[in-house]
Parts: structure tokens; C-alpha cells; sequence
């Protein structure tokens, strides 16, 4: 990258300076899309309005191979005094997905100069919406990456300096799922609650009893966390409202605590709902499953990784989620790496205040480049 780098760190501050969100992002796969064009690469036709799949075609018989970069921004004001700050008011990309963006590019661009020696055929996904969740299953529904045998992801890590990475086994972030809950009973003046059902106490009960029993009989040596995050009913001092409602969150690791989790909350609601008299609802949404990386895989990346300038460093699991999950159970026989890697010190993910040093953009590309070259083999 020396002689090149001026060019990436400029690609790198334009998406910085251009933030979309969601589905929005007509702009930057435009963008995406001219850089990719420039250097000789092939887009794949997808009937995709925003976000693109391009492909490497190898001279040689190998593997089918994908790396994915998200590409989407939050609806986060930008608070850095950073010279190429987001120009879109309430646009900002606080979760490093322009670094995902350009080191994506970067990594095309470095194995399109070696494709020659690629075997097999390497896919390049620029997914949008990650942050909104369903980016994953917009591409998958292509069909275009029914052939991938391996894909790869990667996250921006500002616990880690630039040059620092985390090649993890097992899980490295959480199933995330999220629930609501409706108790319906019957509203009166407060004076007088022996007209009505009050729903609050009821609702009470539930809280409790999720935060304090809702994770049991699961694997004690496993992370997973359950929060009630919003709570309402009622809306005045003297009146027994009608009814009350909660929701919250389940982080997992494991598919089976995943599964024993949701119908422990789904029996507390039911019992409780039986006992007081009152009627009970529940929605319960499943977010993307647990991010599992593959043991070979994870082996192969830290033999690459030692031949690199990078320095492995441990990290625990995130109870945060990230849809790449997908890719791996939508395919079948696929396998799966996600790997952390430092973008510099400093505040962290979704925080206005969150940047990136563009240094690390070399040193990751370098070594995602020898290892899909790796692989492909």
C-alpha cells in the first residue's frame, strides 16, 4: 500500500464524509461500484437497490470463497473534530463500516492484481442495513452465493491498537433477540381497585421474575444476558390503567440457551397471567443467531496472520450481534470466520465520538489478501 496509500486513505474519508443508513445507500454503492469497475473487477447482476456482490474468477480450480464487508451507517450526530466529518446532519458511521468499506476495497483490489494465482472464485459482498438487521438475507436471497463453501467477515475493535487483531474460536458474538410482553386487565379509579385488575403489579411480577429466573437450567459456562429495557402503564396518579407493557433483549451463545431462555420467559408470562386473572401477550422476535467461527478456519488465520505485521490479541465474547451469522446457516456445508480487528484506541461502537485511524486499513488488507489467496487453494 505505500505508494498507493494516499489514494485509500482519501476512498477511506469519502465514505466517512457520506454516511447512509438502512436501505439508503444509493450514494455509496455507487461509489462502491465505480471503484470496483476501476479496478477491473466484475459486479455480479443482482436485482438489489442498494448494495452489491462482485466476483474474482480465479484461473484455477479451488474453492468458492466470500468475503462480506457491511457498508451502513447509524442515525448518530457526529461529535469528532475530525477534518473529513460526516457532511450529513444526523448521519454518522460510528460502527467503522467506512474502514469495512475500503479495507473491502482494498482487499479486491490487491487479489485482482494477483488473479492469476487465485483458484477457485473469491465473492465480494458489500452488504448493507448490518445495523437494522436483514442486509444478509437481501443478498442471500440472490441466490448468488449458493456456491460459497467459506465465508469471511470482519469488525472494526477499539478496545485493540491499529495492528492489533482477535482470531477467536467458537462463538465471538451473541444470538440476539428481542421480546414484548401485554398484560391486558381492567382499568378503574385507583381508590377503588377492587372494580378492576390492575395489570401494573402483574407487569411487576413479570420484571422480576425474567431478570431473576429466565436463564435457568441453561450452561452456567456460557455467556447470555436478559434485560427488561422498557417498562410502561398507566398514564396519570389516581387511575388504574387498562393495561401495562414491557420489552427487552436476550443475548445467547448457545443454540440450546437460546431455545430454553425463550420458553422460560413464555412460561413466566403464562403463569403469571393465569394467577392474577389477566390477559397475557407476548411477540417475540428472533434476531441473527450466534457468530461461530470455525476451528480450522480460525487455525489457518493465525498461521497467515503470523507471516503479517499484525499482533494477536485475546478478546472475550460480545454480547453484541451481527448478522454475518446468516451467511453460514443459510448455506449448506458453508463455513464461517469473523475476526476483530484494531482500529485504534478510543470511544467506542455507536458512541458520536467514534473514529478510525486509517493505518489499519494496510495491515488488515494485506492479511485478508493472503488469506483468501490461502484458501482459495
Amino acid at each position: 500500500m505505500p505508494k498507493s496509500e494516499k489514494k485509500w486513505i482519501e476512498i477511506f474519508e469519502w465514505f466517512h464524509r457520506h454516511p447512509e443508513v438502512g436501505y439508503e445507500k444509493i450514494r455509496t454503492t455507487e461509489k462502491i461500484r465505480s471503484i470496483l469497475m476501476e479496478e477491473g473487477i466484475e459486479i455480479l447482476p443482482a436485482d438489489l437497490k442498494t448494495g452489491l456482490i462482485g466476483i474474482i474468477r480465479g484461473s484455477l480450480p479451488g474453492k468458492n470463497i466470500c468475503l462480506r464487508a457491511d457498508i451502513d451507517a447509524l442515525p448518530i450526530e457526529e461529535k469528532t473534530d475530525l477534518p473529513y466529518k460526516s457532511e450529513n446532519q444526523g448521519r454518522m458511521h460510528a460502527c467503522g463500516h467506512d474502514f469495512h468499506i475500503t479495507t473491502g476495497l482494498y482487499i479486491a483490489s490487491l487479489l485482482q492484481q494477483r488473479k492469476n494465482d487465485i483458484r477457485g472464485n473469491i465473492y465480494l459482498a458489500f452488504q448493507p442495513a448490518e445495523e437494522v438487521i436483514g442486509g444478509a438475507k437481501l443478498l442471500l436471497a440472490t441466490g448468488l452465493l449458493d456456491e460459497v463453501e467459506e465465508f469471511y467477515g470482519f469488525h472494526a475493535e477499539p478496545s485493540l491498537k491499529a495492528g492489533q487483531i482477535s482470531i477467536e474460536s467458537g462463538s465471538v458474538m451473541a444470538a440476539v433477540d428481542q421480546f414484548a410482553v401485554t398484560v391486558t386487565g381492567k382499568g378503574c379509579h385507583g381508590a377503588a381497585p377492587h372494580l378492576g385488575n390492575n395489570p401494573i403489579p402483574v407487569l411487576a411480577s413479570i420484571v422480576d421474575q425474567i431478570q431473576a429466573s429466565a436463564a435457568g437450567k441453561t450452561d452456567p459456562l456460557k455467556p447470555k444476558v436478559v434485560s427488561v429495557t422498557h417498562v410502561s402503564g398507566g398514564e396519570t396518579w389516581n387511575v388504574i390503567p387498562d393495561s401495562a407493557f414491557l420489552e427487552g433483549t436476550v443475548r445467547s451463545m448457545s443454540p440450546d440457551d437460546r431455545d430454553i431462555i425463550e420458553k422460560n420467559i413464555r412460561r413466566i408470562v403464562e403463569k403469571q397471567g393465569e394467577i392474577a386473572e389477566v390477559r397475557t401477550e407476548i411477540e417475540w422476535h428472533h434476531g441473527p443467531a450466534a457468530v461461530i467461527n470455525d476451528g480450522d478456519l480460525r487455525r489457518a488465520a493465525r498461521e497467515v496472520c503470523g507471516s503479517t505485521e499484525l499482533e494477536i490479541i485475546s478478546l472475550p465474547p460480545a454480547m453484541l450481534g451481527d448478522d454475518f451469522s446468516e451467511y453460514g446457516e443459510a448455506v449448506d456445508g458453508a463455513r464461517s470466520l469473523y475476526l476483530k480487528i484494531g482500529t485504534g484506541i478510543g470511544p467506542s461502537l455507536h458512541s458520536p465520538l467514534f473514529s478510525v485511524e486509517p493505518a489499519a486499513i494496510r495491515t488488515a488488507g494485506e492479511f485478508y489478501a493472503k488469506l483468501l489467496l490461502e484458501r482459495g487453494k
